[in-house]
């Protein structure tokens, strides 16, 4: 390797020189910290009485180990690279290896963050500004009356306090029959169409703008999650003002077949923009995913929501969203339950059953091909390999391909949907915002101590 190999150093790249002095028959052996279990591999050979430099992947911290037999207990480090960053690394001849130090400042990664608030916060400034001007100033107080649509909306969702609506008679005035938007949710929604679209175009190839390899979370993948929950919140809100309307329920039917097969052609044609060779051909995908659990939660909804909120002026009052739900969520926990069995009983050829691992170098290569599990067996037992997405741990664990949207997921991705179907029904069940609040805050709750009784038993297994 030349001194060029430190010169145009890419995103997520940094360069070691290791500097050996009178040592033969050496070699870098390499791992990153986030391959859970892995053995080093081998990286590069170390010249003698020479410099040689080695470019390094910065995302994760790094098992490091110049060694001269396969002991591997000689050098071994775990170091932190920053992007850019210049390294050295000093072994002598009675193998005496010094600390890694920098040569050359990295540059500050999150400066275009910095730019990006200087240019935002004020234009939000000035939005705002203008907005309480216009509120202020331009626009008349005697103009200012709630319009029809306004006064459903009230009699709907409540207003916001605790206090009931006092409407006084006011003369009739035409209007439009606008449909009611929920604002929080329409900004909801497009943040998450916003990340999404910059996830999808590379995310800076800022690392926290990609999926997690397997272990651990980033925002990249709360993505989908978010727009699961969106799509639930929807489907309550607008399911219900159909069956209010008297639109009869095979007609809503239709339109959940109609919108569903919408989106699972838009997944495949996406797909084939950059895959059109059908050997490897890939039919998953996230608008194929949505497509499903939308059918799924929409269906449930259509056949057993009842076009007017439940109301029993008893003490069931303090549950009557879930009194509303409780076969749609008989069913969903149904679904659920049919996953966690196939996933902790299916018998996988020469993989432990319950395996939920990555495969690959995972615990030393243990379980090489049992990459996801059954729900990769599924897949790959269905498709082949070659129909799949490569995975997000393939770079670090050099597994079999994995694909996230596969078939088993569906039924987990119906509960996130259901979910916000739940979220939307709170809305409709209960007219003051203390009552939504203090429900969504107990689900909360709920599902909190599910997921560190979960996580829990996880650690205890592993």
């Amino acid at each position: 390797m030349g001194s060029e190999d430190c010169k145009n150093l890419l995103y997520d790249q940094a360069c070691l020189q290791v500097w050996a002095d009178n040592v033969s028959n050496i070699s870098l052996w390499m791992q990153t910290k986030e391959c859970y279990k892995c053995d080093l591999l081998k990286k590069e050979n170390i010249s003698n009485n020479r410099v040689t430099n080695i470019r390094l992947n910065t995302i994760y911290s790094l098992w490091l180990d110049l060694t001269n037999d396969s002991s591997h207990n000689n050098c071994r480090t775990l170091q932190t690279f920053e992007e850019h960053g210049v390294y050295q690394w000093n072994i002598s001849n009675n193998f005496h290896c010094s600390q890694i130090k920098q040569i050359s400042a990295s540059q500050d990664l999150f400066m275009p963050f910095v730019y990006a608030l200087l240019l935002i916060i004020p234009s939000l400034a000035a939005w705002f500004f203008i907005s309480y001007l216009q509120r202020t100033y331009v626009v008349p107080s005697v103009f200012r009356f709630a319009s029809k649509t306004d006064l459903d909306i009230e009699n709907d969702f409540g207003t916001g306090s605790n206090e009931p609506v006092i409407i006084h008679p006011q003369i009739p005035t035409p209007v439009k029959n606008n449909s009611y938007r929920i604002t929080s949710l329409d900004t909801f929604r497009g943040i998450s169409i916003i990340l999404m679209v910059f996830v999808n175009l590379g995310g800076g190839h800022y690392w926290f703008f990609d999926h997690a390899p397997w272990n651990g979370v980033t925002l990249a993948d709360f993505i989908l999650p978010w727009f699961c929950w969106v799509m639930g919140v929807s489907i309550a809100i607008s399911l219900r003002s159909q069956l209010r309307s008297s639109t009869k329920r095979k007609y809503v039917f239709g339109r959940i077949v109609r919108r569903s097969i919408a989106l699972l052609i838009m997944g495949l044609v996406l797909n084939s923009v950059n895959h059109n060779n059908l050997s490897t051909f890939r039919p998953f995908g996230v608008l194929q995913r949505l497509a499903f659990v939308y059918f799924i939660a929409a269906t449930l909804e259509t056949i057993f929501m009842k076009p007017q909120p439940y109301f029993t002026n008893t003490r069931l009052d303090v549950i009557r969203d879930i009194i509303e739900s409780a076969r749609q969520w008989i069913i969903v926990i149904i679904l659920v339950a049919i996953h966690t069995s196939i996933t902790f009983f299916l018998p996988i050829p020469g993989c432990p059953k319950g395996y939920l691992g990555p495969g690959g170098l995972y615990n030393s290569s243990s379980n090489f091909n049992c990459t996801g599990g059954a729900a990769g067996y599924i897949d790959r037992l269905i498709l082949g390999e070659n129909h799949l997405y490569p995975g997000t741990s393939k770079h670090i664990y050099q597994s079999l391909p994995f694909d996230p949207e596969g078939v088993l997921g569906i039924l987990t991705n119906a509960l996130l949907v259901y979910m916000g179907v739940h979220a939307g029904r709170i809305i409709l069940c209960y007219q003051y915002t203390n009552e939504r609040i203090k429900r969504w805050i107990a689900w909360t709750i709920v599902l909190v101590r599910i997921l560190l009784y979960y996580s829990h038993n996880q650690k205890n297994v592993e």
